[in-house]
């Protein structure tokens, strides 16, 4: 896989969109749940299991998005593995330089002196 196939801004704006379209149906969900609660006590038989059943295909909803945005992330995942497997085949030298970079770095930063007091 070519990395330049990829545009990493396009796929950041799509889970940008994806995790605001999530979070704006959650929030709908939440409210949705509280009008329904509040409701309660004054509902009968019937409207009590229409607004069951309201309820319960918007929390489908819900999960379908969730699941969708899971899928999404796995995806992201994959090619991201897969750019960096590429990558390291391509470049091992530089690959391996900049592991070796990292691994410096952390353990510079986890040996540090902490101070106390």
């Amino acid at each position: 896989m070519d990395p330049n196939d990829i545009d990493p801004h396009a796929a950041d704006n799509a889970a940008s969109r994806s995790t605001a379209q999530l979070r704006a149906s959650t929030d709908q969900l939440a409210r949705d749940l509280d009008d329904l609660l509040s409701q309660l006590p004054s509902l009968t038989g019937e409207a009590m299991e229409a607004a069951k059943k309201t309820f319960l295909a918007k929390a489908e909803r819900g999960s379908s998005a969730l699941h969708s945005l899971k899928e999404n992330a796995c995806h992201r995942m994959e090619n991201a593995q897969e750019c960096a497997r590429d990558y390291v085949h391509r470049e091992p030298v530089r690959a391996l330089g900049m592991a070796v970079g990292v691994g410096v770095l952390l353990g510079a930063l986890m040996c540090r002196p902490h101070g106390r007091g």
